[in-house]
């Protein structure tokens, strides 16, 4: 059981969702206005791995244990410094809020795509943090849909701001096959710690 800190917190936000597309940098072009696309970290000292509307959401073991999903933001049209990340995960097919979170931190370029921000690694705190295993009855999101609206908001005096919205199901897809079956042992609905390691 996660203590009652770490489980979920009603974020009250207005969020303007933008449909996903192709990536800009694909083609060459810069997009106009914010543009934010929605991320996961295989590991806190790589770089930032961009989520696919439909897709697995990779549950990657956490320092302060279980597996946890890591969601970041790359932005284009909000210049590096502090940013406000607010992230709601809804579920796919009732839209009931099953999680919300709300993080300030810094950002600066993207190695990956010019003209875009993600978080400062050094720094971290523009990363969404989502517990899901072991599995928490509060928090039922391991292998569920879940329709994930992602607001980012500049700190600087023009605030500017951009949205973006996806499904994504929470999994254990990523990893060597030891750290999968550790993840999918410590996901199952028998968990016993002693079974998983």
């Amino acid at each position: 059981m996660l203590p009652p800190v770490l489980r979920s917190s009603s974020v009250a936000v207005s969020l303007a969702a933008l449909a996903c597309g192709p990536s800009p940098e694909a083609s060459g072009e810069q997009p106009q206005g914010v543009e934010v696309q929605a991320g996961w970290y295989y590991s806190l000292n790589e770089p930032l791995r961009l989520c696919t509307d439909g897709g697995t959401l990779p549950l990657r073991p956490a320092p302060q244990g279980g597996h946890w999903a890591f969601v970041a933001a790359r932005v284009h049209g909000i210049s590096d410094g502090e940013v406000e990340v607010k992230a709601r995960f809804y579920d796919a097919t009732s839209g009931e809020l099953v999680f919300a979170d709300r993080r300030v931190g810094e950002v600066g370029p993207s190695k990956g795509a010019p003209g875009y921000v993600e978080p400062d690694l050094d720094l971290r705190g523009a990363i969404v943090h989502v517990p899901a295993c072991p599995l928490n009855d509060a928090l039922p999101v391991f292998r569920r849909p879940l329709r994930l609206v992602l607001e980012v908001t500049g700190r600087r005096p023009q605030a500017a701001s951009g949205s973006t919205e996806l499904v994504v199901t929470p999994d254990c897809s990523a990893g060597t096959p030891g750290e999968i079956a550790v993840c999918e042992c410590e996901c199952s609905p028998d968990y016993d710690p002693g079974k998983c390691y």
